[in-house]
């Protein structure tokens, strides 16, 4: 499937009526679980991963270079306005990620005093066509979302699915984040080994204040596999890498213009090393936290 040929007008419709359905009673659905004070069914045999208010499933077939990603946003503050709602969330959880356009198309709905707005791009994922539709639902200060990202529309029938075995009838106030359990903070491996990039963004990510004291002004040997490569207006090269399903973030590495030459050896999709310094995370698009951010860096 190439998200190109997708009829997003009539997938956006439908799934922006399937989002509100949670009004409605899911009797036909079994084995339920919980997000907050969410009700949902999750798609069957696909594989969980969670963190603090946040659930994803995924279904990823790597012989047929397909997969599927759901990813259930629990109850947070919103800002009052059902659009601003939409605009924040999409900028946060698709645009800055996965480069997605910045004004998608979309179709909006009321139902019992909750607003459902729902848009759709094509995404590149981790180096893969793919396309994102998210659903952002507010009533009275609180939103909750819905992110779908998937290369074969046969995964839209567990999207719909999903959205409409939900029930957040209850959900009139934000949540509050409860404290995280204290784990153990990664250290620098030894022998001055490098580690994957996916460590330090879920170090981070699990605790940033833990996080910030480990790692904010150390210089770290850092590794995986290159997203992007580009030059900012202020002269400095910025590197990134690809995203994992293991984390949501990523790390940005800033060059000095004396590295030039070290960077110019490096392309995109390549698996690379680099030594910087930790700062934390990167602000972006109203302070979403999408980047850590690793400064003065070196080609080793």
């Amino acid at each position: 499937m190439k998200p190109s040929k997708i009829n997003h007008k009539l997938i956006l419709g439908l799934f922006a009526a399937a989002v509100f359905c949670f009004s409605i009673p899911q009797t036909a659905f079994s084995q339920t679980e919980k997000l907050g004070s969410i009700t949902y069914t999750p798609p069957k045999g696909w594989k969980k991963s969670a963190k603090e208010n946040i659930v994803t499933y995924s279904q990823i077939d790597e012989a047929a270079g397909k997969f599927g990603i759901i990813t259930l946003y629990g109850a947070t503050p919103g800002t009052g306005n059902a659009q601003s709602d939409f605009t924040r969330e999409w900028n946060k959880l698709v645009v800055k990620p996965w480069g997605a356009e910045a004004s998608p198309k979309t179709e909006a709905e009321v139902v019992d005093g909750w607003t459902a707005i729902a848009g759709g791009s094509a995404v590149d994922f981790q180096g893969n066509k793919a396309v994102a539709f998210l659903s952002v639902m507010s009533k009275a200060g609180t939103t909750v979302s819905v992110l779908g990202i998937f290369n074969e529309e046969s995964y839209l029938p567990n999207l719909v699915a999903f959205s409409t075995s939900m029930d957040i009838r209850q959900t009139t106030v934000a949540v509050t984040p409860q404290p995280m359990r204290e784990e153990p903070a990664s250290t620098v491996p030894a022998g001055g080994d490098a580690m994957h990039v996916v460590t330090l963004v879920k170090d981070f990510e699990s605790n940033e204040i833990r996080a910030g004291q480990t790692w904010s002004g150390k210089r770290v040997r850092i590794y995986g596999t290159i997203n992007t490569i580009e030059v900012q207006k202020d002269g400095r090269i910025s590197l990134t890498f690809k995203s994992s399903l293991a984390a949501y973030g990523n790390v940005r590495c800033y060059f000095n213009q004396s590295q030039s030459s070290r960077v110019g050896t490096l392309s995109t999709n390549q698996e690379a090393t680099v030594e910087g310094t930790v700062r934390g995370w990167e602000g972006g698009y109203d302070g979403a936290k999408v980047f850590v951010l690793v400064e003065n860096c070196v080609v080793p």
